[in-house]
Parts: C-alpha cells; structure tokens; sequence
C-alpha cells in the first residue's frame, strides 16, 4: 500500500484530501504545520511514496518542505497544492523540485490523477534504481554459476559464455527488443545448470547412455528452471532454460512444445547450443567443421530447429565478424550486451 504525506493548514481541506485519497487505498499521514512534515520526513522509515503540500504553511513553506524532501530523497515526487494561478509560483514549485502541482479549489479527481501518476514516476524511479543495483549482481551470479556448471567438465569450458555471444548475435537479427535480448543472454548463459544435479558418471560417460540414464539427463532442464524460481527477473529466461530442449515438431522435451508454442528465446539458444556441441566436439562425438554443422542445421530446419533462426544463423555464419569471433570464443558478450575483449 502506498504511504502518502499530506500537509495542508486548513483542517477542511486537510481532510478532504485525505478522505479522497484513502478512498483510492492510500494510506494518508495528515500534518498542518511544515515544520513537523520535515520532522516527519526526516525520521519516516521506510520513506514516503509522494508528498502533495500546500505553499503557504506555519513554520517551513511548502517551496521549502519540498526542496527538503528532494535533498532527503532525490526520486521522492511532490506535489505542490496553491491557491496561486500566477506562472511564477509554479515556476518555483518545480525548480524546487516538485513534479506537478494543483490550484485550489480543485476536485478530487484532479488529486487523484496527480497523485497516480507521480505514483508511477516513484515506481520507474525505484525500478530503474534497483536494476542499477541489482542487474550487476545477477549477472555475476549468473556467470558464477554457469561456470561452477562447467568446471565439472572440461570439454564445455567457456561453453556458456560463446552461446551467450551466438544467441545474442541471432536476437539482434530477429530484431528483438533489448529486454528480450538481456532474457536470452541469461537464459543461454543458465541454459545447462540444471546438470549440477546430473552425477560425474553420467555426465562424463564416453558410451551410450542406459535409458535410465536418459532419464536422468533428460530431468536437468526442469531441475535448472525449478533453481530460478523466485526470481521475478528472470521469467522469461528461467522459460529458455526449461523448454532449450524441445523440438520444432513437437517430440523434444521436457513439455513435448511444438512449434512456435516454444518460446524464441529457447529456439534461439537450441541453435546456438547445437552448433557449439558439433564445432567444438564432445567426449561422445568428434568435432565438426562449420560447414558440417550447418548441413546437420539444414537437415534439421522445421523438424528439430525453428526455420527462421536457421536461416539467422546460416546468414551471418562466414561472414559475419561478431558471430565468427563468438563461434572461436573471442570477443565475448556480456549478460548486459556489452563486448568483452
């Protein structure tokens, strides 16, 4: 629930105000005097999510509350409430930092709509405030724990970091959105860590795999998304991680997916990751070179793999220079797009 500051000298107004404010579910802190609203502000823990003032109070004025407020909490938006029309007082509201104001005599409503939409300028200020502070560290998480996934096996080394490099390179080609870019990076660098939960045996085994075995393989796509749960962030990536495994025509796993049903982000990285297995080899299978891969990718287009992030692909393999540096793991990219030298 919202936590909303309301300082007005006139007890009426006062309390019109706070009436049409908690009717909208707000919960309202009511002062008359601005020097106990700075008093209040400077002590209210957690702080307040708006501050709507009237200029002219007892003590401190509402110029002055507000430029307390801003210097108390930079993205804390207040409105100033005035008796004024002249353009000056508004001039100064907002140079003291207020991001709108209200002449009185005013009607609910128009409180109401100021009041929501400098409730949504705190919430993109407290989002774009917590992606600064927490995108770094989820992306050194995520690193962490791709390469904790790998250090197990010394032939995927630096597996993780190329198909972050080779799905991001195919997302810009299929025009994808940067929010969509930075959910398929994540989910091509988590893609595997599900096999944290797969034993040394099975996951280093040179022979075929017993059907049990299969079995125990064919669990670490559920597992890795089951470990990203709780993570509102990363839904859209924990979905990549979950379905990487399914086929275009419906017979992959762990959902049996067909189709377009797959998410693009999984389709993408089941690509990437095909063509990394083959080029670079496995205890299971020799190396191949790029050509050969993309034959296998041609054979493969619209019964294991999506046709349009074939096609991605096989365009820029050869001649372009970001996914040729990305197939020999040089020229990394990192989880928020950025290049790695």
């Amino acid at each position: 629930m919202a936590r909303i500051l309301v300082v007005e000298d006139d007890p009426v107004t006062c309390k019109f105000m706070r009436l049409t404010l908690e009717a909208d579910g707000y919960q309202i802190d009511t002062v008359l005097d601005g020097g106990d609203a700075a008093d209040l502000l400077a002590r209210t823990r957690p702080p307040f999510d708006v501050v709507v003032t009237d200029n002219r109070l007892p003590t401190v004025t509402g110029l002055e509350l507000v430029a307390l407020a801003r210097r108390l909490d930079p993205a804390l938006p207040c409105i100033m409430v005035t008796a004024s029309t002249e353009l000056s007082v508004a001039v100064a509201a907002m140079e003291a930092g207020a991001v709108n104001y209200v002449v009185k005599p005013f009607r609910g409503d128009t409180l109401r709509v100021v009041v929501r939409r400098a409730l949504e300028r705190r919430r993109v200020s407290d989002e774009a405030l917590r992606l600064r502070v927490v995108v770094p560290l989820l992306e050194q998480f995520t690193m962490k724990l791709a390469d904790m996934v790998e250090a197990r096996d010394v032939e995927t080394e630096a597996h993780c970091r190329r198909l972050v490099a080779m799905s991001d390179r195919i997302a810009e080609r299929l025009e994808l959105s940067s929010e969509q870019r930075n959910s398929v990076r994540i989910g091509a660098c988590l893609h595997d860590v599900g096999k944290i939960a797969v034993p040394d045996a099975v996951l280093h085994k040179a022979g075929p795999l017993t059907p049990e075995e299969w079995e125990i393989v064919r669990r670490h796509p559920d597992i890795g998304a089951h470990l990203l749960d709780g993570v509102e962030q990363w839904h859209a990536a924990q979905a990549i991680v979950r379905h990487h495994h399914e086929r275009f025509d419906g017979n992959g796993y762990p959902g049996r997916l067909k189709g377009r049903a797959i998410p693009l982000g999984a389709r993408i990285v089941a690509v990437c990751d095909a063509v990394d297995v083959m080029v670079t080899g496995r205890v299971y299978a020799r190396a191949r070179s790029l050509d050969e891969a993309i034959e296998e990718l041609l054979l493969n287009r619209e019964s294991q793999f999506d046709p349009d992030v074939v096609d991605a692909f096989v365009g820029m393999a050869g001649v372009d220079a970001v996914m040729e540096r990305a197939l020999v793991g040089v020229g990394a990219v990192s989880l928020t797009g950025e290049s790695v030298r």
